[in-house]
């Protein structure tokens, strides 16, 4: 199983603070901060990259535990979609 992200149509994103950013769902109103992390995820995000992409790419970066990292982004992921800011699709993928 793959699992591919969709942002919300809606979904704006503006600079932040230091390295972060702003995410706004036009459609919604709420608004979103992110953290310099958060915004490399969100940028990955918009990239397309699946889970598993997302973990291999912040594991190479940053040096923390795969377990935790796995972790933390689904945290991240849940805490986005629960915002309106993402939607999950879960396909199988044949190689």
């Amino acid at each position: 199983m793959i699992t591919q992200f969709k942002i919300h149509p809606e979904v704006r994103t503006t600079p932040g603070d230091e390295d972060g950013s702003v995410l706004i769902n036009l459609e919604s109103g709420k608004v979103f901060s992110l953290n310099g992390v958060g915004a490399k995820v969100w940028t990955m995000l918009e990239q397309q990259l699946t889970r598993e992409d997302l973990l291999d790419s912040l594991a190479l970066e940053y040096e923390v535990p795969r377990e935790q990292l796995q972790d933390d982004l689904e945290a991240f992921l849940h805490e986005l979609e629960c915002h309106d800011l993402l939607a999950s699709d879960t396909n199988a993928r044949s190689h």
